[in-house]
């Protein structure tokens, strides 16, 4: 209650310099702060029509806040967001939203529309969290989430530490997936949430070529997809021979790409270097007291991780065809940039080869 409370506070404070800056002297009063958008892509119209639901905050006498929703259309972003005006009897004042929901149905359209508004926007927050929802966006707006404010607040802090145990990064803002878009050798990948078990959750991630989402990766591919294509990520790697023998390694990534090409033919070498502490261990015994036991885990947990790698590798290269893992990005870096090289196709027929290596650098308190 005490967190609520003094977020609160800053978030009053933050409004008044925010309306002090950009609202020309009106009082908080008459204004309406949206901190979340919802966007969706109507595609059963003769023409595609975007409609746009806006989570507001709004604060009556003594500074008690409410939350509501309105939802606005129109045939581009920029005639949803006229059409809103016309439900409202305050003033929008930009620039503390937090979250973008992406529809599916928007995310398949193509983002271009919503990043170059945002992009020509100053008064939008371009560190705003984005995540792509399954189905409407507009449903996800309307769930009220036990113990929230709202659900922007929940969706940014679910994001936030996804890195926590699932080899996620923290680079899924509006500005991260504008870098993304439009960057040689390099694709956009968000958070999938959905209805699951009565609540919100993160399933996977959906999967872009350029600013269109072409298809959606389960959690478990997800996680190989993070510590293949990301640096410095943290999750948990379980070695397991059935329900009461396992093994679970908290483990931080290294990783370092290497590219080489013979014959207009590439050849990537992607070494990971994982390191980290047992969290519990089924498994293996007397492993303070033997250092090749140690050996052993190290090398079984490095062989397994090893082998769901380049499972994962062959999955993605069937399935999206797509240079997921932004090896594209490193050859442009070696050989050269603008030549016009489809490095989706490139990555896609070339050889990727994957070495892991792990440090087990505590076994936690002990046996038991």
């Amino acid at each position: 209650m005490k967190k609520h409370k003094i977020l609160l506070i800053i978030m009053i404070i933050l409004i008044f310099v925010s309306c002090s800056i950009n609202a020309k002297g009106e009082v908080i009063e008459n204004l309406q702060i949206p901190i979340a958008f919802g966007v969706d892509v109507d595609t059963n119209c003769s023409t595609e029509t975007y409609v746009i639901s806006t989570l507001i905050q709004t604060f009556g006498d003594g500074g008690k806040a409410s939350s509501d929703i309105i939802t606005s259309s129109g045939k581009t972003i920029g005639e949803a967001r006229q059409s809103r005006q016309l439900k409202s009897d305050k003033r929008f004042a930009f620039g503390l939203d937090r979250v973008f929901f992406l529809g599916d149905s928007a995310c398949r359209y193509g983002l271009r529309t919503l990043m170059d508004i945002n992009l020509n926007d100053p008064d939008l927050n371009d560190r705003a969290t984005c995540v792509v929802c399954k189905g409407n966006a507009k449903d996800m707006l309307k769930h009220k989430m036990k113990g929230q404010e709202n659900q922007a607040e929940y969706i940014e802090g679910m994001v936030k530490n996804l890195k926590e145990y699932n080899f996620f990064p923290q680079q899924y803002t509006i500005m991260d997936a504008l870098v993304r878009i439009d960057s040689e050798g390099r694709n956009l990948l968000l958070p999938y949430i959905e209805f699951k078990d009565g609540d919100i959750q993160t399933t996977g991630l959906a999967v872009f070529n350029r600013d269109k989402m072409i298809g959606k990766a389960n959690l478990e591919e997800s996680k190989t997809i993070n510590l293949l294509r990301e640096n410095n990520v943290k999750g948990i790697i379980t070695l397991e021979k059935n329900q009461k023998k396992y093994m679970n390694f908290y483990a931080t990534s290294k990783r370092k790409v290497k590219c080489y090409r013979e014959n207009d033919k590439y050849k990537f070498v992607i070494d990971l270097k994982l390191e980290g502490f047992i969290l519990d261990n089924e498994l293996f015994k007397n492993l303070y007291n033997d250092p090749a036991k140690i050996r052993e885990l190290e090398s079984d947990i490095a062989s397994m991780a090893q082998k769901i790698c380049n499972e994962t590798i062959y999955k993605i290269r069937d399935k999206y065809k797509t240079d997921i893992l932004e090896l594209g990005r490193v050859a442009a870096a070696k050989y050269g940039r603008k030549k016009g090289i489809d490095w989706n196709n490139v990555i896609t027929n070339s050889n990727i080869k994957v070495n892991v290596s792990v440090k087990v650098n505590n076994q936690g308190r002990g046996d038991y």
